[in-house]
């Protein structure tokens, strides 16, 4: 709760920094006023340009200091200081000298406004001082001119040379994301989503990696600088992206004739214009950068700096969900591998089976061709297939003799247990249903759903196969271990009716090459002490 609290806080201070970030250009036009506004109340007397001047001035200095505090204020008061200006000077009794004031208040505010509630009333003002025809038809046509600046801007859509720091970002569609790997898929339709509209030709994320220390190179998107196209990890402070994610600074490198200031001298330009936004997780209480945005092209602009700062929280999210969900992932899988070993304790005849199952299959599955995100699921399903004996009384595992019906009934029933486990850890569908099924046989002999061949995919029958294999080999009170070539000749009779042939087939092939050495190194000394 402390934790989500801290991010809510931290997510809104930053909003409100890209608030003041994005009406900068409002308090430009101010400061370019206050001269005129002093010079008008000196020239003609009046207390009430002199006040506008003070009152715009103090508010200039609360902008400032605000911004160099991160942003911790409203700047609803400001804006209203100056707009209040404004329609002050609409109600001079000399109008020949604050007309063009009031206006360009109005039209400033209406140009550079951070909503349209401001856009809307700083065009009444910019109306009140353009007052009513008088003999001199230039100075209202001058008067005339100025609010048509606020008439403009009020209209204007948003450019597609850039975008309006007021644009808001939807979050990246990572429902279904459990690692960085999935996630690179929904964060490569995301950017081809919204480059554009910062007519950027590519972009590159970056992620700060803890063990190496470097910022690595997690998606390379579109048409990049040749000396980007490799994805090269970067240290801190090297390159644009290196200085952002050390410094914590936004960079915006547009010209080869103006650098970024208040950066090292030593940053180079990179070919191409760039835009560097640091990720920030609002979690972290070091506020160190945990990686960087990095954009190019050729005509990006300087005001789109707050939007892609906008457009990197939203980054920031994904991958900051990722991160937790992949720590849950490691903390589940310590919590079943706690359970395998509580199996392995209740059953010592059965010890290391789980670990070497997971291996063969890894190795069968290479052998077949099977995917590695498959693969993956395969050995993690192989690990944690038995972990549901648990739950059944160690009397009857280790039973002596032959079972009952009863207890062979309820030692069949611990797939289900293993499901349940399981699946409560978080594992996928695909893993559980390799979990459940893996006692099945081709011929619908197995259990607990007597799955035919049919519905049985290739990982499931290479478990299944493989299971049996390492099965043979535990001494179990009932039986001896059975040789590698006892195994090898008990699949074979079970080859195609009951167990999958290819997967049958790669092990006997895997035993000639000598390559289940390293699986069963005992095994592999007690045949050669014998030869001898």
């Amino acid at each position: 709760m402390k934790g989500f609290k801290k991010r809510k806080e931290t997510e809104h201070r930053m909003t409100q920094i890209a608030d003041l970030t994005a009406i900068e250009p409002v308090f430009r036009w101010w400061l370019a006023l206050l001269p005129a506004l002093a010079w008008s109340g000196l020239a003609s007397g009046e207390d009430l340009l002199l006040g506008a001047a003070g009152v715009s001035l103090a508010c200039c200095l609360i902008w400032w200091s605000r911004v160099k505090r991160s942003g911790q204020t409203s700047l609803h008061l400001p804006l209203a200081c100056w707009l209040a200006a404004g329609a002050l000077l609409t109600t001079s009794p000399q109008p020949a000298l604050t007309w063009w004031v009031a206006g360009l208040h109005g039209a400033g505010l209406v140009a550079c406004g951070a909503t349209p509630v401001w856009k809307a009333i700083g065009l009444l003002v910019g109306f009140a001082g353009l007052g009513t025809p008088g003999q001199n038809v230039i100075e209202y046509a001058f008067r005339a001119a100025a609010v048509m600046i606020g008439l403009i801007s009020l209209w204007q859509k948003p450019s597609e040379r850039h975008v309006r720091s007021s644009e808001a970002f939807e979050p990246v569609a990572a429902q279904d994301a459990q690692n960085k790997e999935q996630l690179v898929p929904a964060l490569n339709l995301y950017l081809q989503n919204h480059l554009p509209q910062f007519q950027a030709d590519g972009a590159i994320i970056y992620q700060y990696n803890l063990q190496s220390g470097r910022l690595e190179p997690l998606l390379l998107f579109g048409s990049l600088p040749e000396a980007f196209q490799a994805g090269n990890s970067l240290t801190l402070e090297e390159g644009c992206a290196g200085v952002c994610a050390a410094y914590g600074k936004t960079v915006a490198y547009l010209s080869l004739l103006k650098p970024p200031k208040d950066l090292p001298v030593s940053l180079q330009w990179e070919g191409r214009p760039t835009i560097c936004a640091p990720l920030f997780d609002p979690a972290s209480s070091s506020g160190k950068a945990m990686g960087a945005l990095q954009i190019f092209g050729s005509d990006l602009q300087a005001r789109s700096v707050t939007a892609l700062q906008q457009m990197a929280a939203r980054i920031t999210e994904s991958l900051t969900l990722i991160r937790a969900r992949e720590a849950e992932q490691v903390a589940n899988f310590q919590r079943l591998s706690a359970i395998v070993e509580q199996v392995e304790e209740q059953s010592p005849h059965t010890r290391g089976h789980s670990r070497r199952v997971a291996q063969l299959c890894q190795f069968v599955a290479a052998d077949l061709g099977l995917e590695p995100e498959l693969t993956e699921k395969l050995a993690t399903a192989a690990l944690f297939h038995d972990i549901g004996k648990t739950r059944v009384p160690s009397e009857i595992l280790n039973k002596e003799g032959a079972l009952t019906d009863e207890e062979k009934a309820l030692i069949r029933q611990y797939p289900h247990h293993s499901v349940d486990i399981c699946a409560d850890m978080g594992l996928d569908e695909d893993t559980l249903f390799l979990i459940r099924h893996h006692g099945e046989r081709l011929d619908g002999s197995g259990y607990p759903d007597q799955l035919d061949a049919s519905r049985q995919p290739l990982a499931l029958r290479i478990l299944s196969a493989v299971d049996v294999f390492d099965t043979l080999a535990c001494t179990r009170v009932y039986r001896q271990s059975l040789t590698m070539e006892e195994r090898l000749a008990e699949l074979a009779r079970q080859a195609g009716s009951r167990l999958d042939m290819m997967a049958v087939e790669t092990l006997r092939r895997a035993y000639l090459r000598g390559q289940l050495e390293t699986i069963y190194p005992a095994e592999n000394e007690t045949t050669q002490m014998l030869a001898a």
